[in-house]
Protein backbone atom coordinates (compact mmCIF):
# COMPACT_ATOMS: atom_id res chain seq x y z
CA UNK A 1 0.00 0.00 0.00
CA UNK A 2 2.97 2.33 0.13
CA UNK A 3 1.96 4.04 -2.93
CA UNK A 4 -1.47 4.46 -2.00
CA UNK A 5 -0.61 6.22 -0.55
CA UNK A 6 -3.28 7.06 -1.68
CA UNK A 7 -2.88 10.14 0.26
CA UNK A 8 -5.47 11.55 -2.02
CA UNK A 9 -6.36 14.84 -0.35
CA UNK A 10 -4.20 17.24 -2.29
CA UNK A 11 -6.83 19.85 -3.01
CA UNK A 12 -6.89 23.04 -4.98
CA UNK A 13 -9.54 25.36 -3.66
CA UNK A 14 -10.67 28.93 -3.23
CA UNK A 15 -12.12 30.31 0.01
CA UNK A 16 -11.21 34.00 0.13
CA UNK A 17 -14.33 36.13 0.33
CA UNK A 18 -12.98 39.31 -1.28
CA UNK A 19 -11.20 38.61 -4.54
CA UNK A 20 -10.33 41.21 -7.18
CA UNK A 21 -10.96 40.26 -10.81
CA UNK A 22 -7.26 40.25 -11.71
CA UNK A 23 -6.57 37.98 -8.75
CA UNK A 24 -9.37 35.65 -9.79
CA UNK A 25 -7.98 35.41 -13.32
CA UNK A 26 -4.56 34.43 -11.97
CA UNK A 27 -6.11 31.98 -9.52
CA UNK A 28 -8.21 30.30 -12.22
CA UNK A 29 -5.20 30.16 -14.54
CA UNK A 30 -3.06 28.52 -11.85
CA UNK A 31 -5.70 25.88 -11.16
CA UNK A 32 -6.10 25.23 -14.87
CA UNK A 33 -2.35 24.81 -15.39
CA UNK A 34 -2.12 22.44 -12.43
CA UNK A 35 -4.96 20.27 -13.75
CA UNK A 36 -3.19 20.17 -17.13
CA UNK A 37 -0.10 18.74 -15.44
CA UNK A 38 1.94 21.93 -15.78
CA UNK A 39 3.02 22.24 -12.15
CA UNK A 40 5.93 24.62 -12.75
CA UNK A 41 3.74 27.02 -14.73
CA UNK A 42 1.14 26.80 -11.98
CA UNK A 43 3.79 27.71 -9.40
CA UNK A 44 4.83 30.71 -11.48
CA UNK A 45 1.20 31.84 -11.77
CA UNK A 46 0.45 31.49 -8.05
CA UNK A 47 3.70 33.34 -7.31
CA UNK A 48 2.48 36.26 -9.42
CA UNK A 49 -0.80 36.16 -7.51
CA UNK A 50 1.10 36.28 -4.21
CA UNK A 51 3.05 39.32 -5.42
CA UNK A 52 -0.12 41.36 -5.93
CA UNK A 53 -2.07 39.76 -3.05
CA UNK A 54 0.39 38.70 -0.33
CA UNK A 55 -2.45 38.11 2.10
CA UNK A 56 -4.21 35.52 -0.06
CA UNK A 57 -4.03 32.23 1.84
CA UNK A 58 -5.45 30.25 -1.08
CA UNK A 59 -2.56 31.31 -3.31
CA UNK A 60 -0.02 29.96 -0.84
CA UNK A 61 -1.99 26.77 -0.31
CA UNK A 62 -2.31 26.06 -4.01
CA UNK A 63 1.31 26.90 -4.75
CA UNK A 64 2.14 24.41 -1.99
CA UNK A 65 0.04 21.77 -3.72
CA UNK A 66 1.92 22.47 -6.94
CA UNK A 67 5.23 22.07 -5.13
CA UNK A 68 3.93 18.73 -3.83
CA UNK A 69 3.41 17.62 -7.41
CA UNK A 70 7.12 18.22 -7.98
CA UNK A 71 7.99 16.43 -4.71
CA UNK A 72 9.42 19.66 -3.29
CA UNK A 73 8.00 18.91 0.12
CA UNK A 74 9.96 21.50 2.12
CA UNK A 75 8.78 24.33 -0.13
CA UNK A 76 5.23 22.97 0.07
CA UNK A 77 5.35 22.94 3.86
CA UNK A 78 6.60 26.54 3.90
CA UNK A 79 3.64 27.63 1.79
CA UNK A 80 1.13 25.62 3.82
CA UNK A 81 2.46 27.17 7.04
CA UNK A 82 2.13 30.66 5.53
CA UNK A 83 -1.44 29.86 4.52
CA UNK A 84 -2.13 28.70 8.08
CA UNK A 85 -0.69 31.95 9.43
CA UNK A 86 -3.04 33.94 7.17
CA UNK A 87 -6.15 31.77 7.47
CA UNK A 88 -5.98 28.99 10.12
CA UNK A 89 -9.49 27.72 9.24
CA UNK A 90 -8.70 27.14 5.56
CA UNK A 91 -10.41 23.91 4.48
CA UNK A 92 -8.11 21.02 3.59
CA UNK A 93 -4.98 22.87 4.68
CA UNK A 94 -4.09 20.50 7.51
CA UNK A 95 -4.65 17.45 5.36
CA UNK A 96 -2.23 18.90 2.84
CA UNK A 97 0.31 19.44 5.62
CA UNK A 98 -0.28 15.85 6.68
CA UNK A 99 0.48 14.61 3.18
CA UNK A 100 3.71 16.62 3.02
CA UNK A 101 4.93 15.37 6.40
CA UNK A 102 3.99 11.82 5.44
CA UNK A 103 6.21 11.91 2.38
CA UNK A 104 9.02 13.28 4.55
CA UNK A 105 8.43 10.24 6.80
CA UNK A 106 7.60 12.54 9.72
CA UNK A 107 4.57 10.51 10.70
CA UNK A 108 3.98 12.09 14.11
CA UNK A 109 3.81 15.55 12.54
CA UNK A 110 1.49 14.21 9.85
CA UNK A 111 -0.82 12.76 12.51
CA UNK A 112 -0.85 16.06 14.42
CA UNK A 113 -2.18 17.80 11.32
CA UNK A 114 -4.74 15.11 10.54
CA UNK A 115 -5.98 15.43 14.12
CA UNK A 116 -6.67 19.10 13.49
CA UNK A 117 -8.31 18.40 10.13
CA UNK A 118 -10.60 15.79 11.72
CA UNK A 119 -11.50 18.14 14.56
CA UNK A 120 -12.44 20.80 12.02
CA UNK A 121 -14.25 18.38 9.69
CA UNK A 122 -15.33 15.19 11.57
CA UNK A 123 -16.96 13.70 8.47
CA UNK A 124 -13.77 13.83 6.37
CA UNK A 125 -13.25 10.14 5.58
CA UNK A 126 -10.03 10.80 3.64
CA UNK A 127 -8.39 12.42 6.66
CA UNK A 128 -9.15 9.29 8.72
CA UNK A 129 -7.75 7.10 5.94
CA UNK A 130 -4.57 9.14 5.61
CA UNK A 131 -4.06 9.08 9.36
CA UNK A 132 -4.46 5.30 9.27
CA UNK A 133 -1.60 5.11 6.78
CA UNK A 134 0.60 7.03 9.21
CA UNK A 135 -0.32 4.77 12.12
CA UNK A 136 0.43 1.75 9.94
CA UNK A 137 3.87 3.09 9.08
CA UNK A 138 4.57 3.43 12.79
CA UNK A 139 3.42 -0.12 13.52
CA UNK A 140 0.42 1.13 15.50
CA UNK A 141 -1.96 -1.26 13.79
CA UNK A 142 -4.76 -1.01 16.38
CA UNK A 143 -4.97 2.75 15.76
CA UNK A 144 -4.82 2.15 12.02
CA UNK A 145 -7.67 -0.39 12.21
CA UNK A 146 -9.79 2.07 14.21
CA UNK A 147 -9.28 4.81 11.62
CA UNK A 148 -10.00 2.46 8.74
CA UNK A 149 -13.22 1.37 10.44
CA UNK A 150 -14.22 5.02 10.82
CA UNK A 151 -13.34 5.64 7.18
CA UNK A 152 -15.66 2.85 6.07
CA UNK A 153 -18.37 4.02 8.45
CA UNK A 154 -18.29 7.43 6.80
CA UNK A 155 -17.69 6.12 3.28
CA UNK A 156 -18.94 2.52 2.89
CA UNK A 157 -17.23 0.71 0.04
CA UNK A 158 -14.17 2.99 0.02
CA UNK A 159 -11.86 0.67 -1.90
CA UNK A 160 -8.50 1.75 -0.53
CA UNK A 161 -9.64 1.48 3.08
CA UNK A 162 -10.92 -2.05 2.48
CA UNK A 163 -7.73 -3.01 0.73
CA UNK A 164 -5.44 -1.57 3.40
CA UNK A 165 -7.47 -3.20 6.16
CA UNK A 166 -6.99 -6.53 4.38
CA UNK A 167 -3.25 -5.93 4.16
CA UNK A 168 -3.02 -5.16 7.87
CA UNK A 169 -5.06 -8.24 8.65
CA UNK A 170 -2.76 -10.34 6.50
CA UNK A 171 0.26 -8.91 8.32
CA UNK A 172 -1.28 -9.81 11.66
CA UNK A 173 -2.17 -13.32 10.55
CA UNK A 174 1.35 -13.75 9.21
CA UNK A 175 2.87 -12.54 12.47
CA UNK A 176 0.74 -14.88 14.55
CA UNK A 177 1.54 -17.96 12.46
CA UNK A 178 5.03 -17.14 11.14
CA UNK A 179 6.83 -20.22 12.40
CA UNK A 180 4.12 -22.64 11.25
CA UNK A 181 3.81 -20.92 7.88
CA UNK A 182 7.53 -21.11 7.16
CA UNK A 183 7.63 -24.78 8.07
CA UNK A 184 4.72 -25.65 5.77
CA UNK A 185 6.20 -23.63 2.92
CA UNK A 186 9.51 -25.46 3.15
CA UNK A 187 7.79 -28.84 3.25
CA UNK A 188 5.70 -27.95 0.23
CA UNK A 189 8.47 -26.63 -1.99
CA UNK A 190 11.86 -25.57 -0.59
CA UNK A 191 12.52 -23.56 -3.74
CA UNK A 192 9.32 -21.52 -3.58
CA UNK A 193 9.25 -19.55 -0.35
CA UNK A 194 7.84 -16.17 -1.34
CA UNK A 195 5.37 -14.52 -3.72
CA UNK A 196 4.25 -10.98 -4.49
CA UNK A 197 0.78 -9.89 -3.38
CA UNK A 198 -0.73 -7.14 -5.53
CA UNK A 199 -4.05 -6.94 -3.72
CA UNK A 200 -6.51 -8.54 -1.31
CA UNK A 201 -10.23 -8.35 -2.05
CA UNK A 202 -13.54 -9.45 -0.61
CA UNK A 203 -15.12 -9.01 -4.03
CA UNK A 204 -13.95 -11.67 -6.55
CA UNK A 205 -14.75 -9.36 -9.48
CA UNK A 206 -12.18 -6.84 -8.26
CA UNK A 207 -9.66 -9.64 -7.82
CA UNK A 208 -10.18 -10.78 -11.41
CA UNK A 209 -9.64 -7.23 -12.66
CA UNK A 210 -6.29 -7.03 -10.89
CA UNK A 211 -5.32 -10.49 -12.14
CA UNK A 212 -6.01 -9.38 -15.72
CA UNK A 213 -4.13 -6.12 -15.20
CA UNK A 214 -1.00 -7.99 -14.10
CA UNK A 215 -1.16 -10.44 -16.97
CA UNK A 216 -1.62 -7.66 -19.50
CA UNK A 217 1.57 -6.12 -18.09
CA UNK A 218 3.53 -9.34 -18.59
CA UNK A 219 3.36 -10.79 -15.05
CA UNK A 220 2.01 -14.17 -14.14
CA UNK A 221 -0.88 -13.89 -11.71
CA UNK A 222 -3.16 -16.15 -9.75
CA UNK A 223 -5.93 -15.85 -7.20
CA UNK A 224 -5.36 -17.43 -3.79
CA UNK A 225 -8.63 -17.93 -1.90
CA UNK A 226 -8.34 -18.01 1.89
CA UNK A 227 -10.61 -17.48 4.87
CA UNK A 228 -9.64 -15.35 7.84
CA UNK A 229 -10.34 -16.00 11.51
CA UNK A 230 -13.75 -14.30 11.17
CA UNK A 231 -14.84 -16.66 8.40
CA UNK A 232 -14.57 -14.07 5.62
CA UNK A 233 -13.37 -15.20 2.19
CA UNK A 234 -10.48 -13.20 0.76
CA UNK A 235 -9.25 -13.27 -2.84
CA UNK A 236 -5.52 -12.57 -2.82
CA UNK A 237 -3.72 -11.69 -6.05
CA UNK A 238 -0.30 -13.31 -6.12
CA UNK A 239 2.51 -13.28 -8.69
CA UNK A 240 5.71 -15.32 -8.97
CA UNK A 241 7.50 -17.66 -6.61
CA UNK A 242 10.91 -16.85 -5.17
CA UNK A 243 13.44 -18.73 -3.08
CA UNK A 244 14.57 -15.69 -1.08
CA UNK A 245 13.20 -12.37 0.05
CA UNK A 246 15.93 -10.62 -1.93
CA UNK A 247 14.69 -12.26 -5.13
CA UNK A 248 11.14 -11.25 -4.27
CA UNK A 249 12.22 -7.67 -3.54
CA UNK A 250 13.91 -7.36 -6.95
CA UNK A 251 10.74 -8.63 -8.64
CA UNK A 252 8.70 -6.20 -6.55
CA UNK A 253 10.65 -3.24 -7.95
CA UNK A 254 10.03 -4.46 -11.49
CA UNK A 255 6.29 -4.81 -10.87
CA UNK A 256 6.14 -1.35 -9.31
CA UNK A 257 7.97 0.16 -12.29
CA UNK A 258 5.75 -1.48 -14.94
CA UNK A 259 2.36 -1.56 -13.23
CA UNK A 260 2.59 1.31 -10.76
CA UNK A 261 1.84 -0.84 -7.72
CA UNK A 262 3.99 -1.65 -4.72
CA UNK A 263 3.22 -5.30 -3.91
CA UNK A 264 3.70 -6.94 -0.54
CA UNK A 265 6.04 -9.91 -0.13
CA UNK A 266 4.18 -12.91 1.26
CA UNK A 267 4.97 -16.56 2.11
CA UNK A 268 4.17 -18.68 -0.93
CA UNK A 269 0.44 -19.57 -1.17
CA UNK A 270 -0.36 -18.80 2.47
CA UNK A 271 -1.29 -15.73 4.48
Amino acid sequence: MKKVIFLIFLSLSFHTLVFAETEKELFDKGVRLFKQGQAQEAIHTFSKLIEIAPGNADAYKNRGVSYMKQKKFDLAIQDFKKAKELFPELKGLYSNLGVAWYYKEEYEKAIENYNIEIEMEPENHVAYFNRALCFGKMGRNKKAFDDLSKTLELKPGFHWATRYKADLLAQQEEKNTKAETSKKAIQKDPGSMYALQAGAYLNPANANKMKTRLRNSGFDSRILILKDSKGRTWYLIRSGNYATQDDAQKASLSLKDKVGLTPMIRPFDTW
